[in-house]
């Protein structure tokens, strides 16, 4: 972690391109998931949460979250504890997500993710969450994407970095890739790192382009502008 990302590609091919999305809130939505199993480890080991503490879970790693939920509520939890929360938390997060099916990916992501792979693009997720691949293979997108990140070899989001491993792992310079985000911290860090950032709902994200939801993401017209 922290590895300049410069350093990743000094050895790679010119002129590869390849779409990297986000997860949560670009393919799909498992916020309230997330949500329902923090709530549910809150209650199990005594510490209280509110709607507006879970805000800080979003999009961050597991451990990140906890000491977040803990830092708003005042309460101190030994390590081992800690450990235990985010076991039970997890446990609970795979039960909720056992039920996802294809129709939870929102409309238009498997249209976008097969215009990408028919363009020549290669196609990779870099999701905070550990349990990326799981959520991709219930919704029926896995055989879709080429890299799946890993956010345990990256610093934490919003860190570019996983957006960097992912690049390396697809073969593409950043100058040569689309990062889907919602995100606005996140999307700022790619474009530090010369990334092509595509902004998925809220028009004041700061991207290069913004869509209101992935089905309104022309692929082919974004890919024009940077070839141009």
């Amino acid at each position: 972690m922290g590895t300049n990302l410069a350093e990743r590609f000094s050895s790679m091919p010119d002129g590869v391109c390849a779409a990297i999305f986000d997860l949560d809130g670009v393919l799909t939505s498992t916020s309230a998931r997330h949500e329902q199993s923090w709530r549910d480890a809150a209650e199990q080991f005594g510490f209280p949460v509110t709607s507006e503490s879970l805000k800080a879970t979003r999009s961050v790693p597991r451990a990140t979250s906890l000491t977040a939920l803990l830092e708003h509520a005042g309460v101190h939890l030994a390590p081992g504890t800690r450990d235990a929360v985010m076991a039970f938390k997890n446990a609970r997060y795979k039960e909720l997500i056992a039920n996802l099916k294809p129709g939870d990916a929102f409309p238009g992501a498997r249209d976008a993710l097969t215009r990408c792979r028919e363009l020549g693009l290669r196609v990779g997720v870099a999701s905070a969450s550990m349990n990326a691949r799981e959520v991709l293979e219930r919704l029926g997108l896995i055989e879709m994407i080429d890299h799946v990140a890993d956010p345990r070899l990256a610093a934490p989001k919003p860190s570019a970095e996983i957006y960097g491993i992912s690049c390396a792992a697809l073969g593409a310079f950043p100058q040569h890739a689309i990062c889907i985000e919602d995100g606005a911290s996140m999307i700022t860090n790619l474009r530090a790192e010369g990334m092509h950032t595509v902004g998925v709902g809220d028009s004041g994200l700061g991207a290069h382009e913004h869509v209101a939801a992935i089905a309104a993401w022309d692929v082919a017209a974004t890919l024009t502008r940077l070839r141009a």
